[in-house]
């Protein structure tokens, strides 16, 4: 009866050390393959953020601009002499003013929808493999929009050519967003432009010029 009880004693101290090996082996292993993953999975999280905010912000102009349609002479007037040659442009500020709010409400409404927003990232693609890329389970990423975004509208002018040049309304968009996954988050900034109207302004065509600045 003792040699019984000691058999069964030794086999289940035998079955609990194999499972404790097993349990230990299996921590290592998902430790590692976590500390592989880890930094590509967080790669892909802040490019899909940063694609999904883009689409988001770009969505959400549109919308703003289709509601309140505007033409380009809303924003600048060309101003010419006698001759009917150009000699300045003269931006509308109460327009500018009033679209830029409409776009920082708008856009900051639409970011504040989507929070929790959840995003599949695959694993065979943060396991960096391309052969594994778009295959195998998805890791939830949720979207999570950080402050509000700031929204500006900027005139540029470039050099088109010579003695052209283009002048450019466009609106500029920052913001800051993270991604969430178990047990990590990213953070990025994200910088999205608009070109919201372009004209070229083209001057007489002088004997010599000059090209500065590139």
């Amino acid at each position: 009866m003792k040699r019984s009880v000691y058999i069964e004693q030794r086999r289940s101290l035998k079955m609990l050390l194999m499972l404790t090996t097993f349990l230990i082996l299996t921590i290592i292993f998902l430790v590692q393959i976590d500390r592989l993953i880890r930094p590509t999975l967080k790669a892909i999280c802040m490019e899909e953020c940063r694609a999904f905010a883009s689409r988001l912000i770009g969505k959400s102009i549109q919308e703003t601009l289709i509601e309140s349609p505007y033409d380009q002479s809303d924003f600048a007037m060309l101003l010419k002499n006698e001759e009917g040659d150009i000699t300045a442009l003269e931006t509308n500020s109460v327009n500018v003013n009033v679209l830029q709010t409409q776009l920082l409400i708008g856009i900051n409404e639409d970011l504040d929808k989507s929070r929790d927003a959840e995003i599949d990232v695959s694993l065979g693609t943060a396991s960096g493999v391309w052969l594994f890329a778009g295959r195998g389970p998805s890791v939830p990423m949720r979207f999570l929009p950080i402050g509000s975004a700031d929204v500006k509208l900027i005139s540029t002018f470039e050099s088109a050519g010579i003695n052209q040049t283009c002048h450019k309304l466009v609106i500029v968009v920052n913001t800051h967003v993270a991604g969430a996954i178990p047990f990590c988050k990213t953070e990025t900034d994200i910088k999205y432009e608009y070109i919201l109207a372009e004209t070229i302004l083209i001057g007489d065509v002088p004997e010599g010029y000059a090209s500065i600045g590139g």
